[in-house]
């Protein structure tokens, strides 16, 4: 069986590349993929009243805030204030089940942000997220 002797400087360059790797891996997983969701209140609904099915999900990632409507909820508002109460976006949707909506955050400058669901009932939802 060959011999395969390395020196020491390919060693270290073999272990560099490696964990250059691994470190370029883990950053693209935590920049394009982390997503935390933002938790939605509904003054509306009493605690006991709550069902297991959230109608609205809302996630921030870097770049952008995921809306997933999991129940048809027909026409909705979607509103996200600036810490001011200045409306920076805003769309209509006619939300049915599995609907998704992506709003697009890169432009926004950082600081904290309110997102707001309102029916044609005026029944609504909101929740904070911050920019950093």
């Amino acid at each position: 069986m060959p011999e395969f002797k390395i020196n020491r400087n390919e060693k270290n360059l073999f272990v560099y590349i490696i964990f250059c790797c691994l470190l370029l891996t883990t950053m693209g997983e935590t920049t394009v993929n982390e997503r935390e969701e933002i938790d939605l209140c509904d003054k509306h609904i009493k605690k006991k009243q709550k069902s297991l099915i959230k109608p609205v999900q809302a996630f921030i990632s870097c770049r952008s805030v995921e809306v997933d409507f999991n129940t048809a909820l027909g026409i909705i508002d979607i509103s996200v204030y600036d810490e001011t109460g200045n409306t920076v976006y805003w769309q209509s949707v006619n939300a049915y089940a599995g609907l998704q909506v992506f709003i697009d955050i890169a432009s926004f400058d950082e600081g904290w942000y309110t997102i707001e669901f309102v029916d044609s009932q005026g029944r609504y939802l909101s929740g904070d997220f911050e920019i950093l």
